[in-house]
Order: C-alpha cells, then sequence, then structure tokens
C-alpha cells in the first residue's frame, strides 16, 4: 500500500504559490491522480444537487465535477462544449485509441482531471498497467498506425504551430481522410477539456480508483513523452518554445497566403451543409458563402453540426463582454499561429468597432491597457502557450475585476481557441475576402 504521505505531497503543488508539478514516472502519476481529489479547485464547487446527493445526477458514473462546473458556471449554450462523440455515425477509429489520444494530450498539458478520467476509462477498456506505462512514451510495441497517431497527437497538442501538410501526409498511410479529420478533432477537443478542468484545477471525484497495483518496473518507468524542466525543488512540463509573434507586415502576408490556401481535407458541398444547419445558421449565413470551418465539421453532421452552433453562440452567449471574447480569440490564434482563427478574429473585431491599430496592439505589452482588460488578455496568452503552468494566483488575479461566472466564460473563450486554432490551421483552411 502506498503511504499515504508519499500521496499528500503530490496535491499537484510545485510550492505554495507554484505551478502543478508534472509527475516523471507512472508510480508519481497515480500519486497524484489520489492526491487530486484534494485539491482546491480555483472557483469554488457548486453544492451538489438533490440528484446528486442521492447518487442520480451522473448516471452510472457517479458525480462528475467537470459537469457540475459547467452546467453552473456557463451558460446552456456552451455547456456540453460541442466536443461530445456519442452516436456520431462518421467517426470510425473506436472509444479506446480516441481515449488513448485523451491520455496523451492530457499527460502533456498535465490535467490530472482529464488523466484520470482517462486512466479508469482505459483500464475498463482492458489496458493493463504495462500498456499504460508504454503509453507514457515507449510506443515501441504499439502497431505503426498507432504509432503515427500518437506522434501527431503529441505534437498538434504541445507544438501546434509546427503542425503542417507533411504531418498529415504521415498519418495517410494509415487513416484515409475523415480519419485523419477525426484525430485533429479529437485531440483539438481534448486540448480544449484540459485547458478548462485544469486551469479551474478541478478535483477528482472520490469514487475514483487510482493506486491499482503495478510492477516496481512499470511503477518506476520514468515519461518518454513528457519535456520535464526543473523548477525549484520539483520539476514541472517544460514550456514549447514559440517564434516571436512576428511583424505586422508578416502577418499581413500570413493573412492573405491564407486566403487563397486550399484545405488540406475533404470538405463536405456546401449546399449539403445547408439542408445540415439549424435555422438560425441558415439564416446568419443566407446569401454569403459558408465558412471553411462550417464545411469541414460537417464532414461529422452529429457533433460537428453541434459544434458549429457552439462556435456561433460563444460569441454572445453568457457575461462575457463581446469584444474581449474576440480580443481573445485574436490573442490564441497569434500564438497557435493559426491564421484562418486569426483571419476570423480580425473580422469580429473589426464588426465592433476595433481598427487594424487597435486590433494589432493586443500584440503588444498591453502595459497601458485597463487592468481587467490586461489581466484577461495575460492570462490567455498564458492558458494558450502553457496550460500546465497556469498557478492559483492566475485565477486568483481574474477574481478582481471579474465575477466567478466570468472569469469561468474567459477561460471557455480560451479553451474554445485551443480548439479551433489546432482544427483550423492543422485542416490549411482557406479565410474568405468577402467577410464570410
Amino acid at each position: 500500500m502506498i503511504c499515504s504521505f508519499i500521496v499528500a505531497t503530490y496535491l499537484l503543488r510545485a510550492g505554495d504559490d507554484g505551478p502543478p508539478r508534472a509527475p516523471a514516472t507512472r508510480g508519481e502519476i497515480k500519486d497524484m491522480l489520489e492526491g487530486s481529489k484534494r485539491q482546491t479547485p480555483r472557483l469554488p464547487l457548486p453544492p451538489l444537487t438533490e440528484a446528486e446527493k442521492t447518487g442520480g445526477g451522473g448516471g452510472a458514473l457517479g458525480v462528475v465535477n467537470n459537469g457540475r462546473m459547467r452546467r453552473f458556471y456557463l451558460p446552456p449554450e456552451l455547456r456540453d462544449g460541442g466536443f461530445a462523440r456519442a452516436d456520431e455515425p462518421n467517426m470510425s477509429l473506436g472509444h479506446t485509441l480516441r481515449t488513448e489520444f485523451f491520455w496523451i494530450a492530457s499527460r502533456l498539458n498535465n490535467c490530472a482531471y482529464c488523466l484520470g478520467h482517462q486512466e479508469v476509462k482505459l483500464r475498463s477498456a482492458g489496458l493493463d498497467d504495462a500498456t499504460l506505462a508504454a503509453l507514457d512514451g515507449d510506443w515501441s510495441g504499439f502497431k505503426p498506425d498507432r504509432r503515427a497517431a500518437f506522434a501527431f497527437v503529441r505534437k498538434l497538442t504541445y507544438e501546434p504551430h509546427r503542425v503542417g501538410a507533411d504531418d498529415l501526409e504521415r498519418l495517410r498511410p494509415h487513416f484515409d481522410d475523415r480519419q485523419v479529420l477525426e484525430i485533429i478533432h479529437t485531440c483539438a477537443a481534448n486540448n480544449a477539456m484540459n485547458r478548462w478542468t485544469g486551469a479551474l484545477a478541478i478535483p477528482q471525484e472520490d469514487h475514483r480508483e487510482f493506486l491499482t497495483p503495478s510492477t516496481s518496473a512499470d511503477r518506476d518507468r520514468r515519461t518518454q513523452l513528457v519535456p520535464l524542466s526543473p523548477r525549484g525543488e520539483s520539476v514541472c512540463v517544460a514550456t514549447a518554445e514559440r517564434p516571436a509573434p512576428g511583424t505586422r507586415s508578416e502577418v499581413e502576408a500570413a493573412l492573405a497566403a491564407c486566403r487563397i490556401r486550399t484545405s488540406r481535407l475533404p470538405l463536405v458541398e456546401a449546399e449539403k451543409v445547408r439542408e445540415l444547419l439549424p435555422e438560425t445558421a441558415r439564416q446568419a449565413w443566407s446569401g454569403t458563402p459558408l465558412p471553411e470551418h462550417v464545411r469541414l465539421l460537417a464532414n461529422f453532421p452529429g457533433v460537428g453540426i453541434t459544434g458549429v452552433e457552439v462556435i456561433r453562440a460563444a460569441e454572445t452567449a453568457g457575461k462575457l463582454d463581446r469584444l474581449l471574447r474576440a480580443r481573445v480569440a485574436w490573442v490564441a490564434a497569434r500564438h497557435d499561429r493559426a491564421w484562418y482563427a486569426l483571419d476570423m478574429a480580425r473580422k469580429r473585431l473589426k464588426a465592433l468597432g476595433q481598427t487594424d491599430d487597435a486590433i494589432f496592439a493586443l500584440d503588444g505589452d498591453l502595459a497601458g491597457w485597463d487592468a481587467a482588460d490586461r489581466e484577461a488578455l495575460t492570462f490567455a496568452r498564458k492558458l494558450t502557450v502553457a496550460p500546465a503552468m497556469i498557478e492559483d494566483a492566475d485565477v486568483a488575479r481574474l477574481r478582481g475585476p471579474f465575477s466567478d461566472h466570468e472569469v469561468a466564460e474567459l477561460i471557455y473563450q480560451i479553451t474554445l481557441a485551443a480548439f479551433f486554432d489546432r482544427l483550423t490551421e492543422s485542416a490549411g483552411l482557406g479565410s474568405s475576402p468577402d467577410g464570410a
């Protein structure tokens, strides 16, 4: 039995006010997950509903703290995130493989809550501890198609700004185009969820079991997946180096190139997509070309069309200022080098009355900005680039100028950007010059 003192020291803190420490071995992962049951969330957990108190609120899974937080803090239009994968007929990779993707992303982002849930799901699917230990970087025992997919998921999670056409070509010997899109969509959604549960430090549910038996070899196996770096007396996930954002003229050139590029993945014919869209969406795009992300997501007529609606709703639903939402989308896309997403954010900002000078000022140091906007956009940069480094103090600073519901909505906006940036840039979508 693992000593409770060891588990207690693994409560996800590198120090009293530092970022979460990252486990280096399989045994440390288990200690971290067990310890995460007792971590303090960065926004208060809502009280249990009567259904949850009697065991009915989470169905067969019991109480689910993530669901509780989403229902309490987010408007109804955004609560499911648009990322649910149930009953999607055009997704064919299977639940276990998609869960392995989620495990890899959660491990790289050091998201204890999501990692714990994927551990439980993979064990339920029959994966033993040796296989889970191997998933942490030693992929030599997996088949070539899985190794290729795992490598892509690692890159899209950790270095999305480096993903290009060659990365998709490395998947194509093993997967057809729709499956490639499924890998991208799944990984993008996983990164969104990691940034939500990780930034909020949502505690793991008490009923989940993590301290399962391991051989000493598996327990002591050191990660080959996660780049670790010393920080004080502990280790954290090393932040991927990203190039400087670039000059305004360089950005303008990249946006111009984006407008004429051709998607790397098939887009559904526009008229077929219009038949799938709800009436409100059809009216919104009546007489204008459909944006390419809508036609891309329509490859999945269930989850994809739901995602289209969530992306639309996220511009207005809830309490957060609309201009701040669009600014967050710009900041995230700039740091992810997501040119389609950046062009969409620019159009939103211009529709809200912003000049190009005001838009490009978002790339500066924000020193002269209103304190609330400065805190929000600084946080957006950090959660975009280094989700594993978010600290209690980062969220605490937001709770001064913003209500708790606004803080939750701000975090949600950044998570949605993580999804949208990875999806649209991996696919190499071309943005329309006419404002669509």
